[in-house]
Order: C-alpha cells, then structure tokens, then sequence
C-alpha cells in the first residue's frame, strides 16, 4: 500500500479546493456564453422583425400612396402637363423617383430627383422600359435590385386602361441605427438575389449562397446559430415580410457577443492563478511547517538523541512533549534494565562458576574419598570370603558380589566424570572432547564424527574451554535424546580471536517452536554460558535433514 507524504495531502487539499473552483469558473463561463448567444439570437430576432416591419410598412405605404394618385383625374386622363403628385419625391426621402409610362411604353411624366438620386433615377428608368415593353413588369408586385452600388426596390402599378407607374424605392433611408456593430441584415426576395447592409457598407447586392441559410428557413421566422465559409460562427434571427413574401436575417458574429465574457475570463485567470499559487505555497508552508517536527520525532525514534524540540502546531509540540516525557521514561528503563542484566549476568556467571566448582568438588570427594572406600571394601570382601571355606553356593555369591562392587566403582568413576572430567583439567579442551565423543558413541550408538584443531590452536581460557565442554555435552544430550540421529559431525576450528564450533546432526530437525520455546532448558543453558563469554549461539533445523548448532565465543 502506497502512503502519501503530508505534502501530497496538503496538495491534495488544494487541489480539492481549487479544481471545484476551475470548473465552478468554467461552468459559468459555458453559461454565460450561452445566455450571451441566446441574447443575441433574440436581439437578431427582433431586429429582423422591426426590419421586416418597416419594409413592410414601406410597401404598404407605397401601395395605399399608389391607389390614391391612381384615383386622380390628372392620372386616369393623363394631358400634356404632368401632375403635381409626381413633385412629391422630392420630400419623401425613401423614394428615389417614381415614372408615369403611357401605353405605348414610354415615359410620360416622373418626378425631380437630387443629383445623388440622378444615376440611379436613370438606370432605373432604362431598366423598367425595356422590362415594360417587354411584358414582363407585374403590378404591385416589387422587384429588387442593385444599381450603381445601391439597393433599390421597383413597384410597378397598373393603371386602368392609362399605363403602368413604377415607384423607385430605396430601403436603406430607413437608417443602420438598430443594428449592432459588425452584424448585418440580409433581405431575401425569394430569387436568387440578396441584399445586404451593415454600419459599414450599406445595401449591397451579393449571391444567395454568399450568407448562410439554415434549414429553419423555411418557417416564418425562427432563431439559428451557423457558421459562414470563412468559418465564423454568427447568431442568426430571421422573420418573413408579410405581403412581399421576402425572407430578413439579421446576422451578430458570435464573437462580439461573447468577447466581454472573454474579456472577463482572461482578466480573471491572472488573479485565478494567483489565488492557486497562493493557496499551493500556502499549502507547502503549512506542510513544512507541520513535517519538520514529525520528522525529527521520526529521526529521533532511530536516533541516540531522544529529545526533539517542541515547535510546530499546538498538537504537533504535545506530541513532541508526551514523545520526549516517554523517551525519558524509556531511558531510565533501560538504565535499570541494563543494570538488572548485568547483575543478572554477574549471579549467572557466579551460579555457573559456583556450579563447577561444586561438581569440581563433589566430583574430586567422590573419586577420592568414595571411590577409595570401594577399594578398600572390595579388598576387606575379598579377604573375607577367602578365609571361608568355598562351596558351590558360596563361588556364585562371590562372584556376584565382586561385579556388584566393580559396577558401583565403574558408576562413581562415570558420575565423577561427568560432573568433572579430570581430562579436561589434566590434558585440555581438544581431549575433553574426543573423550566425551567417545562416551556418546558408546552410551548411543549414534556415529559421531569429531574434528578440532591441535592443542596449541584450541588453547584457551579456562571458563571459555569449560564453557564449551559443557555445550557439545548439551547438545549431544539433546541428540541422543530428541533428534532420532544416526550420525553427528562434531567441529571446531579458531579463526581470528574466535572460537567456532559447529554440531550437525541427520536427525528429524528441531522446529522453530522448539527453538523459540522458554521451556527448552538445554537451549537456555547454551546460550545463557556463550553470552556469559560475550558469544552466541544459533540453532537452526531443516525438517527431516537434521539440526545445526552454531557456537561462536571470544578466544
């Protein structure tokens, strides 16, 4: 399992404040472009539809001013003078001009244009006499146009049995001030022709394909977001022209409707970086802040220095006191714990010592004094039964008292023995063993194997060499009595200022149970006389292959 550092939770922390905080920015930021969008498409909507009212409006009007001068007796029976209506352009400033055509196709009365009006007047009045005497001019029935950069808008008017007047209209008089910067109005006259304006081009005539059409198109009106072929989004809003059957789009880029909520982003990402960078080192202040003395409390658990200071948060330097109050507390623990071991391995060592004296002692009083009382009771038992006259009866009695008595000096000479060789004190370390091996083949059958060095190598102190003696003795009794060994190898060799020894046996493998158990007294013996020596001893056993012993003592 992986564990964060503090640093990684703090962070962690600030990250969890501050990406809540990016998306909350975020998610007003897609909110608000798309009510900015939606804004836009409404007032693209309501442009288009006042737009469409005045085109309107002005068709109308048109027409309701066309039905009154036709109701004119000047009108109906034309003379050589023109009527007075026709002045009327001069005051109307969307009316270019307007022509009064006989039957026979030519003019014969129009109105006095402006000279900025005069160009277009003309045109229009070439264009509307090849269309009329062409049949293909339809009263009422308006027709747009681009003339001389400008977009105008014809209005034929039959007049019973006179000839036709045509109306010369020019929509951009209505003015550019309801639209918003950039954006444009398009008119569609149901052809392929199209007309468009903004604030900085009046109307001009462009292709039908040049602005984008949405499929909503073919209901009344309707809202629509495109993008052009220049790849520039818009917000579209668009109505149809009751009476002209023309179709008004009015266009808003859709970046001018959302460069403030840009605008307002970008002048807040500073101050939001700011505000990460504040809260991150924020963040790596208070984490060094708190880390610096949980490591040295850290440092300290591993370190002969038990002290750390008390800094930090208020709960960090409670710590810090309660850690320095139990480290003080341990310190003097282990003090006394040192001490009760030294004295507990001052009176081991004393035990021991006082142990092999004692068997030094009972050993020597037993083969000196008990085993010279033997002798001496052999003989008198001797010389007694030979002064009696020998039966049949008396030679078994004899004989069985003899081996009696041998048996019982053999059994004083090996208790003797064991509770001190005199080999070991007589001829040293390396004999003591040989000899010892040689009693446990004897006593076990169980082979054993014996290699040690010469009597000048494994010269060593006393206590070191009785300490030894009466560790091969231990482990060949925990043999001989729980390995179910046929064979021990036996080994001792110096290197340096240490002595090692080695006892290997083929026997079922002690387990770690075993070794771990307090109750194995022979273990607890080993060891206890090996640290007395300042070495130690290591026991491992391998299930059905046998134990191995390892000794290792300070020469």
């Amino acid at each position: 399992m992986r564990h964060w550092s503090l640093r990684g939770w703090l962070g962690g922390l600030a990250a969890a404040v501050a990406v809540p905080l990016v998306l909350l920015v975020v998610g007003l930021f897609y909110i608000e472009t798309q009510h900015e969008e939606s804004a836009a498409r409404d007032t693209a909507l309501q442009i288009a539809r006042a737009n469409g009212e005045r085109l309107r409006a002005l068709h109308a009007d048109s027409l309701a001013m066309l039905d009154r001068v036709a109701s004119r007796p000047a009108i109906q029976q034309p003379g050589e003078d023109c009527d007075p209506f026709f002045t009327i352009v001069e005051y109307i400033p969307q009316y270019v001009n307007v022509f009064f055509f006989g039957p026979d196709g030519n003019v014969r009365c129009e109105g006095a244009t402006t000279a900025s009006d005069r160009l277009v007047s003309n045109a229009t009045r070439a264009w509307a006499t090849r269309e009329l005497r062409a049949g293909r001019l339809v009263s009422k029935r308006a027709v747009t146009m681009a003339v001389a950069g400008r977009w105008i808008v014809i209005l034929p008017y039959q007049m019973p049995h006179a000839g036709m007047m045509v109306l010369v209209e020019s929509p951009e008089a209505l003015g550019t001030e309801t639209l918003p910067p950039t954006s444009e109005v398009a008119v569609f006259d149901g052809e392929t022709a199209v007309a468009t304006r903004s604030r900085s081009l009046l109307w001009s005539n462009r292709e039908r394909s040049d602005v984008p059409v949405h499929a909503m198109a073919r209901q009344r009106e309707g809202q629509f977001e495109t993008s052009s072929r220049a790849g520039i989004s818009w917000q579209y809003g668009f109505t149809r022209v009751d009476g002209l059957g023309w179709d008004v789009y009015v266009g808003i880029p859709t970046e001018d409707v959302t460069r403030h909520v840009w605008r307002f982003l970008w002048k807040g990402l500073p101050a939001g970086v700011a505000i990460g960078l504040f809260v991150a080192g924020l963040a790596l202040f208070f984490a060094r802040r708190i880390q610096k003395p949980i490591d040295a409390l850290a440092r300290a658990t591993i370190s002969d220095d038990a002290r750390v200071s008390v800094d930090g948060p208020r709960e960090i330097a409670s710590l810090a006191t309660t850690f320095n109050e139990m480290m003080e507390r341990r310190a003097r623990a282990d003090v006394e714990l040192r001490e009760s071991e030294r004295a507990m391995k001052a009176l081991s060592e004393k035990l021991l010592a006082a142990e092999e004296e004692q068997r030094k002692r009972i050993a020597r009083e037993i083969h000196d004094d008990l085993g010279q009382s033997l002798t001496a009771l052999k003989m008198d038992v001797i010389g007694l039964l030979d002064s009696n006259t020998a039966t049949p009866a008396s030679a078994q009695v004899r004989e069985r008292i003899l081996r009696t008595l041998d048996a019982t000096v053999t059994a004083v000479q090996r208790i003797a023995a064991e509770l001190r060789p005199a080999i070991l004190d007589d001829l040293g370390l390396a004999a003591a063993i040989e000899s010892e091996a040689r009693l446990f083949e004897e006593r076990t059958g169980i082979e054993c194997e014996v290699s040690i060095p010469g009597d000048d190598e494994l010269r060593v102190e006393p206590a070191c060499a009785v300490a030894m003696y009466r560790i091969i003795q231990e482990a060949l009794t925990n043999v001989s009595r729980h390995s179910d060994a046929t064979r021990v190898e036996l080994r001792v060799r110096r290197r340096a200022a240490e002595i090692l020894l080695e006892i290997r046996d083929d026997g079922r493998g002690v387990s770690e149970d075993e070794i771990r158990d307090p109750l194995s007294l022979g273990l607890v013996g080993m060891r206890e006389r090996a640290s007395i020596l300042g070495g130690s001893v290591h026991v491992e056993g391998v299930a059905g292959r046998g134990t191995i012993v390892s000794v290792r003592i300070p020469a």
